[in-house]
């Protein structure tokens, strides 16, 4: 297991987060999409992305989500390790990071 290091960033996304966003693919049935004019001249064209989910993509996602463990044995087993020879230390400014930075991402929804 990697040590965090000050300044590193990690992309923590809850479950109450990716339901969220499933419950907006859901309720869009439909995504608008850009087009492409063929009649400009190449450089006035803008390129268009298009993202489509199906029901089934939306379902599957939310299934996998569901079976997902709620304690990931892989990453706790370590730290039981560390806690019980007790080479376990922990960086109380990293942890009030962490805090913080999760407060703000739940206030933001």
């Amino acid at each position: 297991m990697a040590k965090l290091e000050r300044g590193d960033v990690k992309l923590m996304i809850s479950r109450t987060q990716i339901d969220q966003v499933l419950k907006v693919y859901k309720a869009e049935k439909t995504f608008k999409t850009v087009s492409i004019d063929k009649g400009l001249p190449r450089d006035t064209r803008q390129d268009g992305t298009r993202l489509s989910f199906t029901g089934r993509d939306v379902e599957r996602i939310r299934e996998l989500v569901k079976n997902l463990p709620d304690i990931r044995q892989d990453r706790v087993e370590p730290l039981v390790k560390a806690v019980e020879s007790g080479d376990y230390s922990v960086d109380t400014e990293l942890i009030a990071d962490k805090l913080v930075g999760r407060l703000l991402v739940d206030r933001i929804r």
